[in-house]
């Protein structure tokens, strides 16, 4: 009975690595986010987006932002993008606007390039240094703000964020009262 539960397992073994390393990444992937009741307030910014107009975070003030600092050349960013553009088609007339705040070293010529053939229905602007001093020091991307209507950050994430994690924070921040700044 051992040896046949041990040729078990030895045939077996990587089966149970891959169920730990998917139960794993499965908790990063979609974490359960619990929101603070407040947040430091979200650096503003003004840049030129991808079709020209100008994008002032502080414009968007009583509404719910959610921040996405991404690179064309980053895998897990373009997973993420298809979800994003889904949230913004559903919440866009709600109250909620996504950003994405490009790091790639030629800026808004890359987001151009990767945009043919994308479906990009939210703002895309690009800045190395509001990326890199304004929202933390980190070069990693993708990294997700999430700005309440008082435009304070309650929830900032690293690495890939599905979108079935934003769906009840973006609720649950569409029913608090907007209150003043």
């Amino acid at each position: 009975m051992a040896a046949a539960a041990w040729r078990f397992v030895r045939t077996y073994w990587m089966w149970g690595v891959v169920i730990a390393v998917g139960f794993y990444l499965w908790q990063d992937i979609r974490p359960n986010i619990d929101l603070p009741p407040d947040g430091p307030p979200a650096p503003d910014f003004t840049l030129q987006q991808m079709n020209g107009d100008t994008f002032r975070l502080s414009d968007h003030r009583g509404e719910v932002v959610i921040l996405n600092v991404w690179a064309t050349w980053c895998p897990p960013c373009r997973v993420e993008i298809p979800g994003f553009v889904e949230l913004q088609d559903e919440y866009g007339d709600r109250g909620v606007t996504f950003v994405g705040l490009s790091v790639d070293q030629s800026g808004l010529q890359a987001v151009r390039k990767f945009a043919d053939g994308q479906r990009l229905n939210y703002p895309q602007v690009a800045s190395q240094s509001i990326a890199y001093r304004k929202y933390g020091e980190s070069t990693t991307v993708p990294r997700t703000y999430v700005i309440d209507k008082q435009g304070r950050i309650r929830y900032q994430h690293t690495g890939l964020l599905m979108k079935g994690s934003l769906v009840p924070v973006i609720e649950e921040l569409l029913e608090e009262p907007t209150g003043n700044a």
